[in-house]
C-alpha cells in the first residue's frame, strides 16, 4: 500500500520501503542534541590499534572464507562468483584494500546497498510489517573482514579489551558460553535462596541509530589511531541504499547513522559502542552479546529484586539517552527466577514510569528459560 493506495507498481512499492526504512530511523535520532558525548580519556599504557596493510595470501583466506551466496549486490557480483574467479581478483582486491588502509578512505562506491523487504507478520499491505534485509558489495565484505579480524586480535592480546560480560567477538567465548555463564551465575544465586530478577533488553532498531560521533569518541578511547579512526569515520559516512522489488530498484537514498547492516564490521562496532553500559548499572549484573544484554540481581525476594531492578533501570534509560539508543519498553520484558513454590506474585519492574511485561518464560539466545530453569519448553519445543 502507497500512500493508502493499494498498488502492484514494483517501483512504487520499492520506494515506498525505501522511505518508511529510512525515515523510520530519522524519526528517531531526530533530536541527538539529547545525546552526550562525554570527554576522551584513553589510558597511554593503552596499545594502539593501527590497521595494518594486508598480503594477497591474507586476502585469499577472506575470500574462500565468505558464506556462500547468490545475492546479486548493486554491481551484479555474489560471493560465489568472487570464490569462482578469485585467482584473478586476489591481486587487485588486495591492491584496492591497501590503498584504502594507506590513505584511511573506504571507497564511495562500496557503500551502497541493496535492500530486500521481508515479510514478518500482520498485514502484507502495510510497510511496517517488513524487515530490510541488507546486500552489501561481496568485495567490500573482504575488505571488512580483513580490519574485523584486525581488530579482534587485537582486544583479544590487549588487557584492555572488550568488557568481560560481553560474549560477543571474543576468543573462546559464543552464544553457548554466554547462555552457560548465565545459568550458572542464576542457579548458583537461586540456590542461595530468595529470588533472581532480571530485565532482558530490547532496543528499537539498535544497530540503525548508532551515533556516528559518539561511536568514533568511543573508538578514540579505545586509543585507536588517527589513521585508524579517519578510516572507521570514512567507512561509516556517506552511505546508500535502495530497495529490490520483483527486480526493480527504488531511486537510492542516503542516510547517517548506524552501522551498515549486513556488514561484518558492524556488529563488533556496536559491541564497542555499548562497552561501557556495565558502568552504570550499579549493584547488578550485566551479560551483553552484541545488542541482546540482560541486567539481573539477586535479592532476599521477588519484591526487593523487582525495586532494585526499577533503580537501575533509572541509570540505564539515561544512559541509552544519552547513547542515542532507544529502549523499546513493550517489548523489554522481566522475569523472575525461583525455587519458592509458593512465591507466586509478581512485582512490578518499572521503566520512566511505564511498567514492565513480566514473563515466566523467555528466550535468550536460542534457550528457552522459565522461572526455575526446569527447561521444559525448552526440551518440548
Amino acid at each position: 500500500m502507497v500512500n493508502n493506495n493499494l498498488t502492484q507498481d514494483a517501483v512504487e512499492i520499492a520506494i515506498a520501503f525505501n522511505s518508511y526504512f529510512i525515515d523510520s530511523v530519522r524519526v528517531l535520532t531526530q533530536n541527538p542534541s539529547t545525546c552526550f558525548l562525554g570527554s576522551v580519556l584513553v589510558n597511554d599504557t593503552q596499545p594502539v590499534f593501527i590497521i595494518r596493510e594486508v598480503s594477497e595470501s591474507k586476502v585469499n583466506k577472506v575470500i574462500s572464507s565468505l558464506k556462500n551466496s547468490k545475492a546479486k549486490d548493486v554491481f551484479g557480483m555474489d560471493s560465489t562468483f568472487l570464490k569462482n574467479y578469485k585467482e584473478s581478483l586476489i591481486g587487485p582486491i588486495t591492491k584496492v584494500t591497501n590503498t584504502s588502509i594507506g590513505l584511511g578512505v573506504f571507497p564511495r562506491v562500496w557503500k551502497s546497498a541493496i535492500i530486500t523487504a521481508i515479510f514478518k507478520s500482520g498485514d502484507p499491505a502495510n510497510v511496517s510489517n517488513y524487515r530490510p534485509i541488507s546486500i552489501l558489495p561481496v568485495v567490500s565484505k573482504v575488505v571488512e573482514k580483513c580490519v574485523a579480524e584486525q581488530l579482534i586480535a587485537h582486544f583479544n592480546n590487549s588487557p584492555f579489551t572488550l568488557h568481560s560480560m560481553q560474549f560477543g567477538f571474543r576468543a573462546k567465548h559464543s552464544t553457548e558460553t554466554a547462555n552457560c555463564f548465565l545459568l550458572e551465575n542464576v542457579k548458583s544465586k537461586m540456590d542461595k535462596g530468595g529470588a533472581v530478577g532480571a530485565v532482558f533488553l530490547d532496543l528499537r532498531k539498535a544497530f540503525d541509530t548508532v551515533n556516528h560521533e559518539i561511536l568514533i569518541t568511543k573508538l578514540s578511547k579505545f586509543n585507536f589511531s588517527p589513521d585508524a579512526l579517519r578510516w572507521m569515520k570514512s567507512y561509516l559516512e556517506g552511505r546508500t541504499q535502495c530497495v529490490r522489488v520483483s527486480n526493480e530498484l527504488s531511486p537510492t537514498r542516503s542516510y547517517d547513522v548506524g552501522v551498515p547492516q549486513g556488514s561484518i564490521l558492524g556488529p563488533l562496532l556496536f559491541s564497542l559502542y555499548i562497552n561501557d553500559l556495565p558502568s552504570v548499572c550499579t549493584g547488578s549484573e550485566v551479560q551483553m552479546y552484541a545488542d541482546d544484554t540482560v541486567i539481573y540481581v539477586h535479592a532476599k525476594s521477588k519484591q526487593q529484586a523487582a525495586q532494585e531492578l526499577t533503580t537501575v533501570m533509572v541509570q540505564v534509560t539515561k544512559w541509552l539517552s544519552d547513547s542515542c539508543l532507544h529502549l523499546n519498553v513493550k517489548k523489554t520484558v522481566c522475569m523472575f527466577f525461583t525455587k519458592r513454590a509458593t512465591d507466586a506474585t509478581e512485582p512490578d519492574v518499572y521503566v520512566s514510569g511505564e511498567k514492565l511485561q513480566v514473563v515466566s518464560d523467555f528466550k535468550y539466545l536460542g534457550i528457552i528459560l522459565d522461572s526455575n530453569l526446569s527447561f521444559k519448553k525448552h526440551v518440548k519445543k
